[in-house]
């Protein structure tokens, strides 16, 4: 019964679905568009829908400032829906925003209750993250053993569960806390390991990633022809996958190299780069390394004034984010500079101070084993308090059932007849697949047997046929793959995994693509992630695809074009297809005996969208195809 209940509540929340910003493939900034699709999220029903839809959606724009709502927003529908088997991962994606713009003390919050969360339900994937996440915070803050400590935890779940993506960045965090250490081979032994995994698991930005880390353990052993070949090939790919702060670490990294080889004009270069890539991000601790690094070239350059301007901005965000070693950078460079300029008693004052930082850090690092003993202590203490809290909790458990059993039988009349009347409506849903399926088989019997009894009638007049066999071969051959090609898409149309919009983009792009490729088409086929989770009932994606497919077809048998785009985007509370192309064009309004328009328009008709044709004769065509996402009759089926 609870089951039941249960699935008719996600029928109720899945009628109305997520519609938020379209994603422009060939652009990363996208300030305006980023702001639509949040305006979006927030104006969708309160429904689960709605925080699956946030978390993806944050989880893909990390470094927007204005989703900081969207959070808010979505710990509001988890404790109001009681949605609690996302809190976890919900918990931890927040710990990485607050993470990358330099808010270390809530990250670390976020990410240890997510982990308790996640290990409370058993959520191994959640846990492993957290658990990454943890270890990438205590490395920022210069607590290698700490973060050690939890990037292994880390790996060992996830080579436990063959999680590859996960495995891949903790061997990477792994080999940058050696580098750290000082222990380059080690490092480079790690990172290794890392590559092939992430390769394996698609982490393009694990592969970025780990290719400037082995370009700087190269650069650390002083083999420097290596490390700028692997901080080309990280640059390379940063770029290929649009990520500005890998962009901007490899200018960090390209910068180093030209600066220990004397070419100073194109260290600042590079530098300045970085700089302005981290200060647009947001990324404040690696603004205030760059800083120094700045400040380091000028002070080689004699360059005082700006050497000494570079090292103070640098030391004051590195004290506004509580960076010990950048601090302790800073601190060295300004005495270096006062020192040259001679200012000496201003200098000595720097030099304390620098001591003062190293010192500290040394403390630090002495004191590590002592702050892990005393974690493991506390560690056993709360393990006690959680085992004498489970005692009282079964005890108010038993103290509780009876009154909610109580409760539960005076409920169940109540409940047995809202159940009746949603089986009567799920009665009608089903009566209307039913009669989907049954116009899917006859549709199936007659493309099938035309296509078959074709095939049959060549091979029969090959088999009368004198040499001239090549032609008849052909259109066999082209009979099968026609046949082949209709039995796919029955096989993913009644498929119910295949019920999504990104399916339905991505079973376009399979029949597309070949075509156009085949006809030397320059082409752009673009289908909005932002509602890469919208449910389409097996009516709807039938049609869209079905008239997509006729559109294509088409195009390409009649229009002489060499461009061709499909797109799709948000319009109001629709999504608009339009499928155009450069060609020869065409009068709609002219009488054919072809009947793909008249089908076309029919089928835009069963599913309530405004089907439109815009061409002239050597104008080229564009055909649209509008269809309504709150339309309650068009997604019963959800």
């Amino acid at each position: 019964m609870a089951n039941a209940v249960r699935k008719i509540s996600i029928f109720i929340f899945f009628f109305v679905m997520m519609l938020c910003v379209v994603s422009n493939p060939y652009a990363y900034s996208q300030t305006s568009a980023d702001s639509i699709g949040i305006n979006f999220l927030l104006r969708l029903p309160d429904s689960k829908v709605k925080v699956d839809s946030i978390i993806a959606y944050t989880s893909r724009h990390r470094k927007e400032a204005s989703a900081e709502v969207l959070f808010d927003e979505a710990f509001r529908l988890v404790d109001e829906l009681h949605y609690n088997e996302v809190r976890a991962r919900l918990l931890d994606i927040y710990g990485v925003f607050k993470r990358d713009f330099s808010k270390y003390s809530e990250a670390l919050e976020l990410h240890k209750k997510s982990l308790e969360l996640a290990r409370k339900a058993n959520d191994v994937r959640t846990e492993i993250y957290a658990l990454n996440n943890m270890g990438v915070v205590y490395r920022r803050l210069d607590e290698n053993t700490t973060a050690l400590n939890y990037h292994f935890q880390a790996l060992k779940l996830a080579e436990k569960v063959k999680d590859d993506y996960s495995a891949s960045v903790s061997l990477n965090s792994i080999g940058n806390i050696h580098i750290a250490l000082g222990n380059y081979a080690d490092a480079i032994k790690y990172f290794e390991q890392c590559l092939p995994l992430a390769y394996k698991a698609n982490n393009n930005l694990g592969i970025a990633m780990n290719l400037n880390n082995i370009g700087e353990a190269y650069e650390s052993l002083g083999i420097l022809d290596s490390a700028e070949s692997y901080y080309q090939k990280s640059l390379g790919y940063n770029e290929k996958i649009r990520s500005m702060k890998g962009i901007a670490i490899s200018y960090n990294s390209l910068g180093n190299i030209s600066r220990m080889q004397k070419k100073f004009s194109e260290a600042v270069d590079l530098y300045k780069k970085a700089l302005n890539i981290n200060k647009e991000i947001g990324d404040m601790i690696y603004t205030s390394i760059t800083y120094n690094r700045l400040g380091e070239v000028y002070f080689l350059q004699k360059k005082l004034q700006d050497a000494e301007i570079m090292f103070r901005k640098g030391l004051e965000l590195a004290n506004e984010i509580g960076s010990k070693s950048e601090a302790k950078t800073a601190y060295e460079g300004l005495m270096k500079v006062n020192e040259m300029k001679g200012n000496l008693s201003q200098a000595l004052e720097y030099s304390k101070l620098f001591k003062l930082y190293g010192d500290s850090l040394a403390l630090e690092n002495n004191n590590r084993y002592v702050r892990q003993m005393e974690a493991i202590y506390q560690n056993e203490k709360e393990q006690n308090r959680i085992a004498f809290l489970e005692t009282k909790r079964r005890k108010d458990w038993i103290i509780l059932l009876g009154a909610v059993v109580l409760i539960v039988l005076l409920l169940t009349s109540g409940v047995l007849y809202y159940l009746r009347r949603r089986l009567i409506e799920r009665n009608q849903v089903l009566q209307r697949e039913l009669e989907i399926r049954s116009q899917i088989a006859t549709d199936l019997h007659d493309d099938m047997g035309s296509t078959l009894s074709s095939i049959h009638i060549f091979s029969e007049l090959l088999r009368k046929s004198g040499g001239n066999s090549e032609d008849l071969l052909n259109k066999i051959e082209a009979n099968a793959k026609d046949t082949l090609e209709a039995l796919d898409d029955i096989i993913w149309l009644v498929k119910p995994s295949n019920d999504k919009f990104s399916n339905l983009g991505s079973h376009i792009n399979e029949y597309a693509i070949p075509l156009f490729e085949s006809k030397e088409i320059d082409f752009n086929v673009n289908f909005p992630d932002s509602i890469a989770e919208l449910p389409l009932p097996m009516e709807v994606r039938r049609n869209i695809f079905l008239i997509l497919k006729e559109s294509v077809n088409n195009l390409i048998k009649y229009s002489k074009c060499t461009k061709a785009g499909i797109n799709a985007e948000i319009v109001d509370d629709n999504i608009l297809f339009e499928i155009t192309d450069n060609g020869i064009g065409f009068d709609p309004e002219m009488t054919t005996n072809r009947n793909g328009l008249k089908n076309m328009r029919a089928r835009a008709t069963r599913i309530n969208a405004v089907f439109n044709i815009n061409s002239s004769q050597g104008n080229g065509t564009k055909i649209s195809l509008e269809v309504p996402i709150k339309d309650a009759k068009l997604f019963a089926t959800l």
